[in-house]
């Protein structure tokens, strides 16, 4: 299974194309950490307040110990401020629930900015890089088979330009008819190079 092409403009077109796939990925997983980072950035305030508040309570916890310790009436003084601690307690699990809501939503927002514009183009790029690997998978079997290089040469015939047949013999279609070897190796080679392949070293040593 060939990945790439012979080096030819092919071959560039390739590379150039899978670097941009890479950049573009590197790009909107940079774009996607900047989400991230900005989004969470909105919940620093309720962290703050929970913070705050956490203190707050361990004030209050401390001074409830504290006037608990009264003889005889601690009991009944601390009440109050247990109460308070309890609706401190609830007003920190509200701002945590903030936090986590924004962490959680900075954390989908992250990964859509980055997956969606790179699954885009990888809808694009891949088809067209798998249909080469097939086309170039089956061009190679194709030429190491007996009468490959005839089927070969029959495609380039009905499907490359005028201009190139006529590069290789005035008379393409007639040095076809009549086996000459050179004419249909050339001929066969004008579509391993539009498959973006060579023909295989053994295979060129036979035809010699």
């Amino acid at each position: 299974m060939r990945l790439y092409a012979r080096p030819s403009w092919m071959l560039i077109r390739q590379l150039i194309a899978d670097a941009f796939v890479v950049a573009w990925g590197l790009f909107w997983w940079w774009a996607g950490r900047l989400t991230d980072t900005t989004i969470r950035a909105i919940a620093e305030p309720s962290r703050h307040v929970a913070g705050a508040l956490r203190q707050m309570r361990d004030n209050i916890g401390g001074a409830a110990g504290r006037v608990g310790e009264i003889p005889y009436v601690g009991g009944d003084v601390r009440v109050p401020f247990d109460r308070l601690t309890g609706d401190v307690d609830g007003m920190i699990a509200s701002a945590d629930g903030q936090v986590h809501a924004i962490e959680n939503a900075a954390t989908l927002m992250g990964w859509v900015t980055f997956a969606l514009p790179l699954l885009l183009l990888i809808i694009i790029w891949l088809p067209w890089r798998l249909r080469f690997v097939r086309r170039s998978s089956a061009t190679l079997a194709l030429v190491r088979q007996t009468n490959g290089s005839d089927l070969l040469a029959l495609r380039a015939l009905a499907t490359q330009p005028i201009s190139e047949l006529r590069r290789i013999d005035p008379d393409p279609v007639g040095a076809w008819r009549v086996g000459d070897s050179a004419a249909i190796t050339a001929l066969a080679d004008l579509e391993l190079a539009r498959a973006g392949v060579r023909r295989p070293r053994r295979r060129r040593a036979s035809l010699r």
